[in-house]
């Protein structure tokens, strides 16, 4: 009977991996028909709501192209990342959208697809490597940009405790050189006391807590500002302010616009998120790849890195102009406001 389990357990398990890496245009699983174009996608979490709705999109105009699309999470994992893509290769996908959990180790997927005649699109996240045909993103150097003009508008003077995301994420280090701008000259000129300068492993949220916490505890929670790079980690460090009494006590940044960030920002404990409008991204990598499989050049607005790039425009959302979040169709009225 034990031998008997052991066995069932290793069938289960393994048609659990085929199913969570294969996503098929229309759901149904089946083989590609002939002559259409099989493209391959791998997203390195669904942890954040900003990559579940990638992923959704993506799904959606896969499904309304005709294209068989085959998708794979990784969960944050770059083994597991390495495993899927390899997967999806011998799958014999003509293209490959890759988000990268780790920018610098997915080079070697990147040279795998290559060596294999796959083009391959860096989805929002830059992968290091003059092999990736195209990147698409929002410009994200902007995006830290306008985090911390916005900060320091608010707090040209005071303690602040500065996160940057996962070290493993390029877009982090242009999220970080975008506010940078703003805050180090403040900095250098002793009106900001940066008291604290740390970057978030994974972008998980308690990972921010925990850091927001203890910059709290050693300056005796004399803290002004905090620049969080993303929602999540807005949300991590609300939580340490709020067991202080802090909560909604100064700006905080964010970005994503994910609705628990958007409610927070109507409390008032979340002072900015930025609006990074992930449908017209997803949509504009599905044509991308079709575009690819067909022999041809995508569209182009900017060069990152050495690897043409399409650049989307981010915007900043304030208690002033959530209606653009609602107006556009991203979240709805009674989402943000309840019933």
């Amino acid at each position: 009977m034990k031998k008997l389990f052991v066995v069932f357990a290793g069938i289960l398990a393994l048609s659990m991996i085929f199913s969570a890496t294969q996503v098929f245009a229309g759901g149904q699983g089946e083989p590609a028909v002939e002559g259409q174009i099989v493209v391959g996608l791998s997203l390195p979490t669904q942890r954040e709501e900003r990559w579940v709705r990638d992923r959704e999109t993506m799904i959606a105009e896969a499904e309304r192209q005709g294209i068989d699309l085959r998708v794979a999470v990784a969960d944050a994992d770059m083994a597991q990342q390495a495993s899927q893509v390899e997967n999806l290769l011998v799958q014999g996908v003509q293209v490959l959208i890759l988000a990268p959990h780790d920018a610098h180790a997915a080079t070697s997927l990147v040279e795998e697809a290559a060596a294999d005649g796959v083009p391959v699109i860096s989805y929002d996240r830059l992968i290091l490597s003059d092999l990736v045909d195209v990147y698409l993103s929002f410009d994200n150097e902007r995006v830290g940009e306008l985090q911390g003009e916005f900060i320091t508008n608010l707090v040209p003077a005071g303690n602040y405790i500065v996160m940057s995301g996962a070290p493993t994420d390029n877009n982090a280090a242009l999220f970080k050189r975008g506010a940078m701008k703003y805050i180090q000259p403040l900095a250098d000129s002793g009106d900001i006391n940066i008291v604290s300068e740390r970057a978030v492993d994974n972008w998980l949220p308690e990972n921010a807590l925990n850091i927001v916490e203890n910059a709290l505890t050693a300056n005796n929670n004399q803290v002004d500002a905090i620049l969080a790079p993303n929602d999540g980690t807005a949300g991590g460090a609300i939580q340490a302010l709020a067991a202080q009494g802090l909560a909604g006590g100064f700006p905080i940044t964010g970005q994503d616009a994910e609705l628990a960030g958007v409610r927070r920002i109507v409390e008032g404990t979340q002072s900015m998120t930025i609006f990074k409008d992930t449908r017209e991204l997803g949509t504009a990598a599905i044509q991308a790849a079709i575009t690819l499989a067909q022999g041809g050049s995508v569209e182009t607005n900017n060069v990152v890195e050495g690897v043409p790039s399409l650049l989307l425009t981010p915007h900043v959302i304030t208690a002033d102009n959530i209606d653009l979040l609602i107006d556009s169709g991203y979240l709805s009225r009674s989402q943000i406001y309840g019933d």
